[in-house]
């Protein structure tokens, strides 16, 4: 058996999916690939500009029954979901980005690996936007990892 490659896709429930897919369409430049309208659920798959890696938006209908509650990185399931990018200036580029579109942001904060940029979606998601900074090789795990 070959070993996976990468991972394709996530799938994200949320509370309203035309309102998330315009979204992460204006805020992060995500394309609509398709739709799928259903009584128990609507979906929308999103996917990066360039291809690639791909975002389902799933609401689920009456039948279905989506909570009222909001998302909460405390409970067993997702914590965030990271996306990257190439350079520690396209990071600050993003903050700034975020902010002018209206999304609350941490600002970017430097950690031993890198930086991170953290963030929610309309539906309270915990997002973020992650730089792989030069890690010295030989460096152990336990020496670069936070606490």
């Amino acid at each position: 058996m070959r070993d996976l490659d990468a991972f394709h896709h996530v799938a994200l429930t949320v509370h309203d999916r035309d309102l998330c897919a315009e979204w992460y369409a204006r805020v992060l430049g995500f394309e609509e690939v398709f739709r799928e309208e259903g009584d128990e659920r609507r979906a929308c798959v999103m996917r990066f500009a360039g291809g690639g890696f791909s975002v389902g938006l799933v609401e689920f209908g009456p039948a279905g029954g989506t909570s009222t509650d909001r998302f909460d990185p405390h409970r067993t399931g997702l914590d965030h979901l990271a996306l990257a990018c190439a350079s520690r200036e396209d990071l600050d580029e993003w903050d700034g980005h975020l902010r002018a579109q209206g999304v609350e942001t941490s600002g970017v904060i430097d950690i031993p690996v890198g930086a991170i940029l953290n963030f929610t979606d309309p539906s309270g998601i915990a997002l973020a936007i992650f730089w792989d900074g030069p890690t010295p090789k030989g460096t152990p795990a336990e020496a670069v990892t936070p606490g």
